[in-house]
């Protein structure tokens, strides 16, 4: 990233930083700040240690400095300005969940594919916190990450004095991490029981009326044609009411072996893909909701429980206009946003304004000025 094209992106941040007050978290007098100047990208250097002791100063820092990238504790301190971290003094820490693409298995290259899959560890992620923990959705932040994935804020009093053990078990418990079932459990056992019990039901019945049932059955060990056929039979309405009261007597011929391999296909399945060390972490720095993410210049985007399903990151987090600029690119380059896709080519091209700061952050082209060259974009 040249000079010219970081120059570029400070004012294009420090124009939204002016527009748009930045949301500040609850407790944010006792929150660590940190933040990531545009002068050293790409290497990253961190100036924190930083607090704030009113709206107006917390606001106005961002518009004069115009980051690249925003940071808030998960802690609160009673000296969050002072130079080490013995020196703080920790007094509790929301509960933080971090799902990024980066660690889901099998995810798609595509970002568009990235975001649409991790969206759904998220909603998975909610599911557990709501309905096994029993948390409110009123004490739950949703916030699109500006990157790859979103984060997760639990502000319930009682976790914040949580340690990082507490923290770790409670991503084992929503992963699925080491669990082990010895028999199947019923609907009305609660937590993993009902998810896995509902789990068993649906896939006995799409083996009950798939035709090719006993063919894909016979491909587990110790599956033949009788077990088979009484794993398919275990589909109609009479045995899954059985099933859906634990009472599975009638299937104690069927190997341990194949109840293991669906199981593990089942945890995976309901359990939600969560970054451990960010939540283990009750020191953490955070991105802040409302700021942009200096990576690819879309907003860290606040959301709740409830408009998650409905919020598109590739058109609702574009922070910029559609004014054209002119950009250089020294091999070719792609990103799809705002329901376009772009393809841009060696040397000079034109393009909207939000695509072409979001090329920028992320390394693939540089600033030239405003629109000249060829126009790019479908």
């Amino acid at each position: 990233m040249n000079e010219r094209t970081k120059h570029f992106l400070r004012e294009k941040f420090k124009e939204y930083y002016l527009k748009y007050p930045i949301q500040l978290p609850p407790g944010f007098e006792s929150r660590e700040w940190g933040f990531v100047a545009f002068d050293a990208l790409p290497k990253i250097v961190m100036y924190r240690h930083k607090s704030f002791l009113s709206r107006r100063e917390t606001l106005e820092y961002p518009r004069s400095m115009a980051p690249a990238h925003v940071y808030f504790s998960v802690a609160y301190y009673k000296h969050p300005e002072a130079g080490t971290m013995a020196d703080k003094h920790w007094l509790g820490a929301d509960l933080i969940f971090d799902l990024d693409a980066d660690h889901l298995r099998d995810a798609p290259n595509s970002y568009p594919g990235m975001l649409a899959l991790v969206k759904g560890e998220t909603v998975k992620l909610l599911e557990f916190l709501t309905d096994d923990f029993g948390f409110s959705e009123d004490v739950i932040d949703v916030v699109f990450s500006g990157g790859r994935g979103y984060h997760v804020h639990v502000r319930d009093p009682r976790v914040r004095i949580l340690g990082s053990a507490e923290r770790r078990e409670i991503v084992d418990y929503v992963s699925g991490a080491g669990f082990n079932m010895k028999q199947i459990p019923g609907e009305g056992s609660g937590g993993w029981g009902t998810k896995i019990n509902r789990w068993i039901i649906e896939y006995l019945r799409e083996m009950y009326e798939n035709e090719n049932a006993s063919k894909i059955l016979r491909k587990f060990d110790g599956i033949g044609e009788a077990k088979a056929r009484a794993l398919i039979n275990a589909g109609n309405d009479t045995n899954i009411e059985f099933i859906r009261k634990g009472k599975t007597n009638f299937l104690n011929g069927i190997p341990e072996s194949f109840w293991n391999e669906l199981i593990s296909v089942a945890v995976q399945e309901i359990g939600a893909s969560v970054d451990e060390p960010v939540t283990g972490d009750i020191k953490r720095l955070i991105r802040l909701p409302t700021s942009l993410h200096g990576g690819s210049s879309l907003r860290v985007v606040p959301l709740t429980p409830g408009t998650i399903q409905r919020f598109d990151p590739l058109d609702d987090a574009v922070a910029f206009s559609d004014a054209e600029i002119s950009v250089e690119a020294n091999v070719p380059a792609a990103c799809d946003l705002r329901g376009n896709h772009f393809e841009i080519g060696e040397g000079v091209n034109t393009i909207p304004e939000y695509a072409g700061v979001y090329l920028m952050c992320r390394g693939a082209v540089e600033y030239i000025g405003k629109g000249q060259g060829s126009t790019q974009g479908v």
